[in-house]
């Protein structure tokens, strides 16, 4: 895409991932990217990257972080006994992040547009894809 404000978005994001991340290479970034399975960004961290976007993209509206962002993954499987757990018993919990995958192509459309609106967002991301 020879969009620059896409280049901005992907470096950005470089920016923000850290750049190389698996064996030293770089990861490809395309629109259908998606911010926790292929970026493995979640949790706080997730936030953070959302946050510093808006900011620097001058987005405007409110972001649903609970639609599109977990918490933190657990560190190791004893962490992740607990949650599991408890989500047995849990049946009136929100949609998990995986339903709604945010996508860097997902925050383009918001930055093109200056605001964030989910139902617009979403319904231009089914129509990419």
């Amino acid at each position: 895409m020879d969009d620059p404000l896409w280049k901005e978005l992907t470096a950005f994001t470089r920016e923000e991932v850290g750049g190389t991340r698996l064996f030293g290479k770089e990861p490809t970034l395309t629109p259908s990217t998606r911010i926790l399975d292929d970026l493995r960004i979640d949790g706080v961290d997730a936030i953070e990257f959302v946050d510093k976007l808006f900011e620097k993209f001058a987005v405007e509206g409110d972001f649903p972080y609970a639609r599109y962002i977990g918490p933190e993954s657990p560190a190791n499987i004893l962490c992740a006994i607990p949650a599991l757990i408890c989500g047995l018993f849990n049946r009136n919990r929100p949609p998990h992040p995986d339903e709604h995958p945010l996508t860097l192509g997902m925050l383009y459309e918001a930055m093109r547009a200056g605001r964030w609106d989910t139902k617009e967002v979403e319904a231009n991301q089914r129509k990419a894809s």
